[in-house]
């Protein structure tokens, strides 16, 4: 259950850092669009797929 949590959460991060906007939660609250910086993205790339791994990890050890 562990790994598949950090698999989705991973998931997630990498995405956004694919799509290079900022999810917005109230759309009618903000009218600018947020753009990640290239350290943002640098950023969510490797926490995201450093989750993934250790998702990946658990799944094989039986976690």
């Amino acid at each position: 259950m562990l790994s598949l949590a950090l698999l989705l959460a991973g998931a997630a991060l990498v995405a956004a850092a694919l799509a290079d906007r900022l999810p917005r939660l109230r759309p009618a609250a903000a009218r600018l669009t947020l753009r990640l910086t290239e350290a943002g993205r640098a950023a969510l790339t490797t926490v995201g797929g450093s989750a993934m791994i250790v998702a990946l990890f658990l799944a094989l050890s039986g976690v």
